[in-house]
């Protein structure tokens, strides 16, 4: 399991996880077992809607981004090809604000980066920085022209791009890169690991997969 600390303040920090297949299928309720209670993994319906959790094991309800700042409290999203983004800032009174985002196509059509942005905003936070986790590479992510030049239209031709076949292909690293450039958000990390072509994920368009990999951020209490 990749994980990223990153020190927020003298009293908190941030930890951010990305799961593999040898770490088990996010699905399934014995996914991080003993830390189960504490974490909320949302029901995603690849829109824009977030929710915010305020305590540990909070209910996430329908939605694909979810942003927590109370301690203690794990929130993750799931995926199988889509990207994965922790985004996290700090308030005025030091503590950590930190959000979660399953941005697919029709997320990154619908907004769902910008309304996670915006909602991280709302809490107080500034100095916002993302990672950006395993995704479907252009060479392996084939798309329809109609679907491809809304995502063009919205982003800009860098989201656009060919297969190993020649055929037109979404980026949705470039489009997600863009969006949160766009929304002045600092990327501290991005994992460019194409999950149709990486054996450690889990990858739909390429194996027909049903199990998932998850994201996972919490804050802790700094020792």
């Amino acid at each position: 399991m990749l994980t990223f600390s990153r020190r927020i303040s003298d009293r908190y920090s941030v930890r951010i996880r990305i799961s593999e297949r040898d770490d088990g299928d996010a699905r399934e309720s014995t996914f991080l077992k003993r830390e189960r209670p504490e974490m909320t993994l949302p029901s995603q319906m690849h829109g824009a809607e977030v929710s915010t959790i305020t305590e540990p094991g909070g209910d996430g309800g329908e939605c694909d981004a979810l942003i927590t700042a109370c301690p203690g409290a794990l929130i993750g999203v799931r995926t199988a090809d889509c990207v994965p983004i922790a985004i996290y800032g700090t308030s005025p009174q030091n503590i950590p604000v930190v959000g979660v985002v399953h941005a697919g196509w029709r997320g990154i059509r619908a907004g769902v980066i910008d309304n996670a942005v915006q909602q991280i905003r709302a809490c107080g936070a500034h100095n916002i920085h993302a990672i950006i986790g395993p995704h479907i590479g252009t060479e392996c992510y084939e798309f329809g022209a109609a679907d491809l030049q809304e995502i063009v239209d919205l982003v800009g031709m860098e989201a656009a791009g060919y297969t190993i076949d020649g055929n037109p292909a979404l980026d949705m690293g470039s489009a997600v890169r863009k969006q949160l450039t766009q929304n002045s958000v600092a990327i501290d990390h991005d994992i460019r690991r194409c999950t149709a072509q990486d054996s450690r994920y889990w990858s739909h368009r390429a194996n027909g997969d049903t199990q998932r990999s998850a994201l996972i951020a919490e804050i802790r209490m700094s020792k």
